[in-house]
């Protein structure tokens, strides 16, 4: 089984669209899988339109109450999962939901444990983002380059084996749990390009308070290391 991870806060105007997606490459691709929906309580009723979907999608609701945080989210829904192969994307449709196959198959395979979505390999792009954007990208990927040699250490798109998890405390800082994964279990790890798009709805987490807990997030990492 795969299990498809989503960790929400605020994302009404996205949930449908992108469970229904997930639904239909399960479907298309005939794979057995289920979405775990982990929501931080959200006030624009994210949790209850995912709820609603039950009926038609094969998806799981955890609402977490006093907490929030992208990466606490993520690991809950690892603890939730029953698929053996877990993925994880954003909510909001900037993951292209039809890579979902190409991330899982080559750990099936046997030849990683981790396959990272990567929007600097060939064939990957970040779609229309302002320059601005692309260099704090880039310059955050630099900053962890002595951890990882990840082309894309910053993506939020991977998929792994959960047995790598096991014995492993996963404590991030942010919202980078991809950066906490492979520092912390050292996997065979492979990189599939993918093109990321800008969100349509809804507002962007991604603020001075995000950047700075990178930041911190490197700092302790490094210290293990």
């Amino acid at each position: 089984m795969i299990s498809v991870i989503l960790p929400t806060y605020n994302e009404a105007r996205n949930i449908g669209p992108v469970l229904s997606a997930v639904a239909d490459i399960f479907r298309d691709r005939a794979i057995d899988g289920e979405i775990i929906v982990v929501d931080d309580d959200s006030p624009d009723g994210t949790a209850g339109l995912a709820l609603e979907r039950a009926r038609s999608c094969p998806v799981r609701v955890r609402v977490r109450k006093g907490v929030r945080g992208l990466s606490g989210a993520v690991i809950e829904g690892f603890r939730m999962a029953r698929g053996e192969i877990c993925v994880v994307m954003d909510a909001d449709l900037s993951h292209p939901v039809e890579k979902i196959p190409a991330l899982v198959r080559p750990i099936l395979e046997g030849r990683c444990d981790l396959a990272v979505g990567s929007r600097y390999l060939p064939g990957g792009g970040t779609g229309d983002w302002p320059l601005s954007r692309r260099i704090i990208s880039r310059g955050a990927g630099l900053l962890a380059r002595g951890l990882t040699p990840l082309s894309d250490p910053t993506s939020g798109f991977m998929a792994l084996r959960k047995s790598i998890l096991r014995g492993v405390e996963l404590d991030p800082l942010g919202w980078k749990i991809v950066l906490e994964v492979v520092v912390k279990t050292r996997p065979r790890i492979l990189e599939v390009p993918i093109v990321f798009r800008e969100r349509r709805e809804g507002k962007s987490k991604l603020g001075f308070r995000a950047q700075l807990d990178y930041l911190r997030h490197l700092a302790r990492l490094y210290t293990r290391r």
